[in-house]
């Protein structure tokens, strides 16, 4: 029952993180961009205060994808010079990762990353 908890967590914050990337994507003004990312932000808090305790599996379904997230300039150079048979040129670490615009998305993945390891070291 907690991994489809934790699926369904994971699916909803990533369907919020999209809209409020697509929301600051189209707003041409820095002042609306700006207001957008508090309120992203802010449901990224309410999101992760729905984490009831953080053991292995929120470790494994929240903590490292979100790590993958706020580390993807630092990891494409490493990941994406392996020698992995990746059927059609797929690289590891997206080009659409490590574009500008995608910077909301990198801070949603840091501040759900540094929640979850503060939420398991003060356990």
């Amino acid at each position: 029952m907690r991994l489809l908890y934790l699926l369904v967590w994971d699916a909803m914050f990533c369907i919020v993180l999209s809209i409020s990337h697509f929301a600051s994507a189209t707003l041409i003004s820095p002042d609306s961009s700006y207001i957008v990312t508090l309120i992203t932000f802010a449901v990224c808090g309410a999101f992760l205060g729905h984490l009831p305790h953080v053991d292995g599996l929120t470790i494994v379904f929240v903590t490292l994808p979100a790590l993958y997230l706020a580390l993807a300039p630092f990891l494409a150079p490493i990941l994406n010079t392996l020698p992995l048979p990746l059927p059609g040129g797929i690289s590891l670490v997206p080009a659409a990762l490590l574009s500008p615009d995608t910077l909301l998305l990198r801070y949603a993945g840091a501040l759900t990353a540094g929640y979850t390891l503060w939420r398991k070291f003060q356990q």
